[in-house]
């Protein structure tokens, strides 16, 4: 294998490993509950959209001098007022992963030692929740290297849940339509799809051979979007109505007590070590970016979660459902004005970049801004 193709499998695996997170474990109950045709109509659609936005965001990225972030960005195309919504907007997308798997890691922390020696499922999230903020306050300088593991560790816990389910799987489970929950998957799948912030890595990771971005992306989505779909028809063909919203819940009755321990081992490790790496993410964005001092940026990064599901919010769809539709859907908004404030500025100069049209940004504008009054409200009312 060449160099070219090294570095070209790297960045999609980079970019899967940037995406695939906690949020596709709550796909196959949003699934279940609006029916498995229109979750996967749902699933096709934003896959495609969100194709187009990590495009968009790329020819930015590929367009503008010097290296910058998402934040950077807007500030340097849509002005200070701009950025500092941005910034608010990432810093609770990430504090809503992190509790997010906080949620989905003490499941599984329970299942593998909690039960045995009777902990509570609260305590077990509180466990690992320590652990990875241990980790974090050290700065984890080997976390890029760990990159790999994760990746390997992800693809290999959905597969062995994907094969482990098929032979159990219920064609009928399949066939059901509920209307009423017909949008219940949206903000599920914009929080499993979300990942615009690995673009910037990608030009790094592909040096002189940044053209490639575009394949990329497409790339990486296709696979992503596979495995989605995959992972999704094996549990809610088995478990049906009675899917978990953390889906691994309602397979270990059907499926037995080595496929819970195998599942519980792998989703622990996994779990972790994503957490840990948004953790320092998090944690040098206020380091670096707003001059903090290391414990107060610790305790910032850090804490926020902690102290959310501390006071109570532990409802996984829900939450899921929330930070995609509204924070994932103003990230989305600000990406799309970026690149149609640098495009305008190209065109004048006479510059070549990639041509998406019009109606595109103004679909996802729209989209984006429906989904976010649509949680607002549901959420008020």
């Amino acid at each position: 294998m060449t160099r070219s193709q090294i570095t070209f499998f790297r960045a999609i695996g980079m970019m899967i490993g940037s995406i695939v997170g906690v949020g596709v474990f709550g796909l196959p109950y949003a699934f279940s509950h609006s029916g498995f045709s229109l979750g996967l109509l749902i699933l096709l659609l934003m896959a495609g959209l969100l194709t187009f936005l990590q495009l968009m965001y790329a020819e930015v990225v590929m367009q503008t001098k010097g290296k910058h972030r998402l934040v950077g960005y807007t500030r340097l195309y849509l002005g200070k007022g701009w950025s500092i919504l941005a910034t608010i907007s990432l810093m609770a997308s990430m504090w809503g992963a992190m509790l997010a798997y906080i949620i989905v890691g003490g499941q599984f922390f329970h299942l593998l030692i909690g039960a045995s020696f009777g902990l509570p499922e609260i305590a077990s999230s509180f466990a690992l929740a320590g652990v990875a903020s241990f980790f974090i306050y050290r700065g984890l300088k080997f976390a890029s290297k760990i990159e790999v593991v994760i990746i390997g560790l992800l693809l290999f816990l959905f597969a062995f849940i994907i094969l482990a389910s098929l032979p159990h799987l219920r064609v009928e489970h399949l066939l059901t339509i509920d209307w009423k929950q017909a949008l219940l998957p949206y903000g599920v799948v914009l929080f499993s799809l979300a990942g615009a912030a690995v673009v910037p890595e990608l030009k790094d990771v592909l040096g002189k051979r940044s053209s490639q971005i575009g394949a990329v992306i497409l790339t990486g989505m296709a696979v992503i979007t596979i495995l989605y779909i995959l992972f999704s028809f094996a549990v809610v063909g088995v478990t049906g109505p009675e899917t978990a919203e953390a889906a691994f819940d309602g397979l270990v009755p059907v499926l037995g007590s080595v496929f819970g321990f195998v599942v519980a081992l792998l989703g622990s490790l996994t779990i972790l070590s994503v957490y840990m790496l948004i953790g320092v993410e998090l944690q040098n964005m206020f380091r670096y970016d707003f001059k903090l001092i290391q414990p107060v940026a610790w305790i910032l990064s850090a804490g926020v979660p902690i102290f959310l599901f501390l006071v109570g919010l532990r409802e996984f769809i829900s939450l899921v459902g929330f930070v995609g539709a509204v924070f994932g859907g103003m990230i989305g908004i600000f990406i799309v004005m970026t690149y149609q404030k640098m495009r305008k500025g190209l065109e004048k100069e006479h510059h070549q970049c990639l041509h998406v049209p019009s109606l595109v940004s103004w679909i996802l504008i729209g989209i984006f801004l429906s989904g976010i009054c649509l949680e607002v409200g549901r959420i008020l009312l």
